[in-house]
């Protein structure tokens, strides 16, 4: 659509004049049917009015664009006007009437008062615009008919039959003369020229009144002039044998299916007019010469239509290039597709990746907080382990002590027997001292043998702990080798993750480097050949490399994240190491610890032993005891047996004491056992406690990590959709060079009609008139004179200073059935 609207652009622009060109190109270009209003600093323009004024002062050229709705009410009248600063002024004083003024290209400020503006212009062209409700110089009027009868656009919108539609143009800008002493009305010389686009899908068989069509295969582009009372304002028609009809209206009429219209495009000026020069004209002969100026003009208007017709032929030719151009595009864009395509499942396989990680991390933690609770635990069992061992310390120093006097005992029992035996006469009294001895030892021997059960106890309970001690030991350091190993192996892969993130980031900026080079080359393009197509491809490729940035920046945090991770990492090894070293010692403590309590456990053995030996002959000494009171005839017997059994008991005694002596040494061992196992399971509680910072070190970094990369994976699968989206648009653009280059060939036959046509309107129509002025017609010099000098002062729709010169066009844009 874009497309014909353009082509109509530039018929109607040589159908009218070369300064109706830009803004027609603009009106047929715009969808929104809108005025332009972007500000732009860029001071640069292209002129599409070549005049300068006499005196170098501000010219004015004023556009006024008519938005009008189906049934030719008018909606809106907006007004743009450029003040061309020839001379470059600093201030600018202008006349408008207009409402709601904005500057449009600038940032230049104006004051006001009524009417009257001043600009701040500091040496530029203003361009500004606003709005009008007051009325215009022309009325177009658009109506709709078929089968012959009238009917609303709307109405007819989907029917099909026999269509007419007609423009008809009403001049109302006219002034009371007074020419050869009678009152003439004369009307500003409007030229008028309607353009509608028509489906050839839809339209056949179209004709037109005062007008051409032109096809490019698809759309029919049909273009009519007219001269709304100019024929009056000239008085022609009072000219007797001058058979000259200049057009007031357009027509077209066509057999219509379901039918449907686009906007339609009319422009109104009187500049061709204004440009005659016959103010001094006084005589035929000069007229005739003025009149050949017409006929000149009407002939440059041909040769126009036929540089028009070899400009489409070049361009034709062009087209070969530009459908190359977007061969090479289309392609390039595959592989940019593809590319996204496998960034997008790397980063989402990276994203798995990082999620995994981020889980473990925490289960890690986890882990190593029970770790930390269990050696807290150990640490406070040896401590209370390490207070039993110090009442064991005691009660042996007691035992050991206990034995020395029960050794005593038994010494001076042995030599109360050696007395019993040596000295008969002195029974009695060694009767009773060993009946005293004999109860001390019996006491004696049954607190030897509680503190022996006591002991004894104690060691198989130092023995079953210092076992347990030696398996958890073993399996710690088992756990914390296995810990190191694990951590090493993370390391490894977090340094393998910061490094891949890093080449990512890199291919990341080349492709980022190609996107700009590409977006280069289609702008270049565009600025050669502007269409919708190109501009759309544009705006995805800028989105896309938007997004690649946001995906460079994502990855960049994610590489920082994958740093922190190794730091981590770092921290957590070296608590790793520490805690395989206080696994290490807690082992070989835990040996000697084992080695005490096996000491310990032989010591007590053996004092139990002495002790069930010593009870037995406590036994027999009391026996004996009872049997010297039941008889003392059997004293010396009784006393020799006593002897001999003191000898053994003191060799019991002896061996208690040095079973004692071992247990009180073990003990020792046993303490210093436990000393350094605390110090042991102290290093390794702290090495716990660094790991378990460490690990929540690592699981803030692989959560980051993850966020980051997840962040990367979004920033990607936008990326793959844009590239998607390019390369579809960019099929759509080769689909639509074909086309393009298609109707440029059918429009190439259509430019040729419209040459042999103006070349035919100049014959049956401009030179009509320069035949009727050269033979017959000397009295109409006046009001080719009038048409003139009212032309000249009509310059400007909403207003214009004394010192200014100017001119004014009107583009009225009709709303189709869409």
């Amino acid at each position: 659509m874009n497309k014909c609207k353009k082509v109509i652009a530039g018929v109607v622009a040589v159908a009218v004049s070369a300064g109706v060109t830009t803004s027609i190109a603009y009106a047929k270009n715009n969808d929104n049917t809108d005025a332009p209003t972007e500000k732009n600093n860029n001071k640069t323009s292209v002129s599409d009015v070549k005049r300068t004024v006499a005196d170098g002062s501000v010219f004015k050229d004023e556009t006024v664009y008519v938005l009008c709705n189906n049934d030719s009410s008018i909606n809106n009248v907006i007004v743009s006007d450029w003040l061309k600063n020839t001379k470059a002024l600093s201030s600018v004083a202008d006349i408008s009437d207009l409402k709601d003024i904005e500057n449009v290209k600038g940032y230049e400020e104006f004051m006001q008062t009524g009417n009257e503006l001043e600009w701040s212009a500091d040496g530029n062209d203003i361009y500004y615009k606003g709005t009008s409700d007051k009325d215009l110089p022309v009325d177009v009027n658009v109506e709709y008919f078929l089968d012959g009868k009238k009917i609303s656009l709307d109405e007819l919108k989907g029917k099909s039959g026999h269509v007419t539609i007609r423009w008809t143009y009403t001049n109302n800008q006219k002034v009371t003369k007074s020419i050869n002493g009678k009152k003439k009305d004369i009307y500003v010389p409007f030229m008028t020229s309607s353009a509608a686009v028509l489906d050839t899908g839809k339209f056949l068989n179209v004709e037109t009144t005062n007008g051409r069509v032109i096809s490019d295969g698809e759309k029919l582009i049909a273009v009519g002039i007219a001269f709304p009372k100019l024929s009056e304002s000239l008085g022609l028609d009072e000219v007797d044998g001058l058979d000259v009809n200049l057009p007031e209206s357009f027509e077209i009429s066509a057999d219509v299916t379901d039918f449907e219209m686009n906007t339609s495009v009319t422009v109104v000026s009187n500049e061709v007019f204004s440009k005659l020069d016959i103010e001094d004209t006084d005589s035929l002969n000069d007229l005739k010469e003025k009149i050949q100026e017409l006929s000149d003009g009407a002939e440059q208007l041909c040769d126009g239509t036929a540089e028009l017709y070899d400009g489409i032929c070049k361009l034709s030719d062009g087209t070969g290039s530009l459908t190359d151009g977007i061969d090479k595009l289309l392609e390039g864009s595959l592989s940019l597709k593809n590319g996204a395509g496998e960034l997008n499942d790397g980063s989402q396989a990276l994203a798995d990746g990082a999620k995994t990680l981020a889980d473990s991390t925490g289960t890690l933690s986890a882990g190593v907080q029970s770790a930390k609770s269990g050696s807290s635990q150990i640490v406070n069992g040896i401590d209370k382990v390490n207070n039993g061992a110090d009442s064991l310390t005691g009660g042996l120093s007691q035992l050991n002590d206990g034995a020395d006097t029960l050794s005593n005992g038994i010494d001076s029992a042995k030599a109360g027997s050696d007395e019993l035996v040596a000295g008969f006469a002195k029974v009695n009294n060694g009767t009773a001292e060993l009946s005293a001895g004999a109860s001390a030892l019996v006491s004696g021997v049954n607190t030897l043998k509680d503190g022996s059960s006591q002991v004894k106890d104690g060691a198989l309970q130092v023995s079953a702990g210092t076992d347990a001690i030696s398996n958890g030991a073993e399996t710690l350091n088992q756990s914390a080798s296995q810990l190191s190993d694990g951590i090493s192996s993370a390391k490894s892969g977090a340094d393998t993750l910061s490094a891949g993130i890093d080449t990512a980031g890199s291919s990341l900026d080349m492709t980022v480097s190609a996107n700009e080079q590409t977006l280069q080359a289609l702008q270049s393009l565009y600025q050669q050949s502007p269409s919708d197509e190109l501009a759309v491809a544009i705006g995805t490729l800028q989105q896309t490399i938007e997004a690649q940035k946001q995906i460079s920046a994502g990855l960049t945090d994610a590489e920082n994240g994958a740093i922190s991770l190794s730091q981590g990492l770092a921290v957590l090894n070296d608590g790793g190491t520490a805690l395989a070293q206080g696994a290490e010692q807690l082992a070989d403590s835990s040996a000697v610890l084992a080695q005490g309590a096996k000491n310990l456990s032989d010591g007590a053995t053996e004092l139990d032993n002495g002790i069930g030996t010593l009870s037995q002959k406590s036994s027999v000494l009391i026996g004996g005891l009872d049997s010297l009171v039941k008889g003392i005839e059997q004293l010396s017997g009784g006393a020799t047996a006593l002897n001999g059994g003191l000898s053994q008991l003191s060799g019991g005694a002896y061996d208690l004491k040095g079973g004692i002596t071992q247990v009180y040494d073990g003990s020792f061992v046993l303490k210093d056992g436990l000393s350094q196992l605390s110090s042991g399971a102290s290093s390794l509680d702290g090495g716990l406690g660094e790991i378990l910072s460490g690990s929540g070190q690592l699981s803030g970094g692989a959560n980051t990590l993850y966020q980051s990369i997840l962040t990367l994976s979004n920033g990607a699968s936008a990326l793959s959709d844009g590239a998607t989206e390019l390369w579809s648009g960019i099929g759509t653009l080769k689909t639509g060079s074909k086309d393009l280059t298609d109707g440029i060939g059918k429009l190439k036959d259509g430019a040729k009609e419209l040459n042999e046509g103006m070349i035919k309107f100049n014959e049956d129509g401009v030179s009509k008139i320069s035949s009727a002025v050269n033979d017959s017609l000397p009295e109409i010099i006046d009001n080719f004179k009038a048409v003139k000098n009212i032309s000249q002062e009509y310059n400007t729709y909403s207003g214009i200073s004394d010192d200014m010169d100017g001119t004014v066009k009107f583009i009225y844009m009709f709303d189709g059935t869409d």
